[in-house]
């Protein structure tokens, strides 16, 4: 949310989460119910041995030491904590980040591209809502918290379960790249300040560069 001031970027995470709220209580039925249970390769969480298997593979891939491995043990630890299974549970729009919102002032209007859309569980459209405010992600994690009566403990380490898991698929697809992409960093990875989504209690040194760092989406 670029050049947008706090109360504003309060508003609209508030109008956002509402919007998805309304989508995450639809039923659907006959051709979109079977649409949204299609398989997709969508990138996202799906299990802990789905997320271990990540991991292992891009130990595997990373012949050449890009990744710093610090980075690989916090990927391992998160996976650690992750739930068994996700959740397929209500529709969700699984690619919800603000690029994807229209809004006017204060005001959102409309939720674009659902081309990721599929039946999954909340938290999956929360992360990219809450991921992708910049320096305005307190401020929607704290909306999304109160809105949703999660506690805000619970909210960032299942967000932090999704971006370990969108890491280690972007990883996974450069390691697999035989030239890195225009402006990959060095190292595979971007810190970024405004990206932690740290849950309470310690962590290692991997874990805490690892929700410093920025998810590379591919669109």
């Amino acid at each position: 949310m670029p050049g947008v001031d706090g109360v504003t970027a309060r508003a609209l995470a508030e109008e956002a989460v509402q919007r998805l709220n309304r989508l995450h209580s639809w039923t659907p039925t006959g051709h979109a119910d079977q649409t949204l249970r299609e398989p997709l390769d969508q990138g996202g969480f799906a299990s802990r041995a789905a997320l271990f298997a990540e991991v292992e593979n891009l130990t595997t891939l990373d012949r050449h030491g890009t990744i710093p491995p610090h980075l690989l043990a916090g990927l391992t630890a998160i996976a650690k904590r992750a739930p068994l299974h996700a959740r397929a549970v209500v529709p969700v729009h699984a690619d919800c980040h603000w690029g994807n919102w229209l809004a006017r002032g204060r005001s959102v209007t409309a939720l674009l591209d659902f081309e990721w859309a599929r039946i999954g569980e909340p938290v999956d459209d929360w992360f990219f809502l809450a991921r992708f405010s910049g320096p305005h992600m307190e401020t929607v994690l704290n909306v999304i918290a109160r809105a949703t009566a999660t506690s805000l403990e619970t909210l960032r380490a299942e967000c932090e379960v999704r971006e370990a898991t969108y890491l280690a698929s972007d990883l996974r697809v450069a390691s697999n790249t035989p030239m890195p992409p225009r402006g990959w960093p060095r190292t595979g990875f971007v810190n970024s300040r405004d990206s932690s989504l740290d849950a309470a209690g310690g962590t290692t040194p991997g874990e805490s560069q690892l929700r410093q760092a920025m998810v590379v989406r591919s669109g």
